[in-house]
C-alpha cells in the first residue's frame, strides 16, 4: 500500500489544513511528498490553496477532510 493510500486522501480531495494555532485553512490535496523519508521527516503531503494562489508541503497529521 502506498503512502497516499494510507493517508486516505486522493488527488483533488478538498481538505482543511490546521495551523499551529488550531485554525483551519481550506486546501486541495495534491499528493504525497515521497521525498520526506529521505530527509528524516515524518510523512508529508502537497496541498494547494487556490484562494491564496499558493501551495505548501504539510505534515499529513495537519490535514483533515473537508465536506463542502
Amino acid at each position: 500500500m502506498t503512502d497516499a493510500a494510507q493517508s486516505g486522501f486522493k488527488e483533488g480531495d478538498k481538505v482543511w489544513v490546521e495551523d499551529a494555532d488550531g485554525n483551519r485553512h481550506p486546501g486541495v490535496f495534491v499528493g504525497m511528498n515521497e521525498a520526506a523519508g529521505w530527509f528524516g521527516g515524518g510523512p508529508s503531503a502537497y496541498v494547494a490553496h487556490p484562494e491564496a494562489h499558493q501551495a505548501e508541503v504539510v505534515s499529513v497529521f495537519r490535514i483533515v477532510p473537508r465536506d463542502d
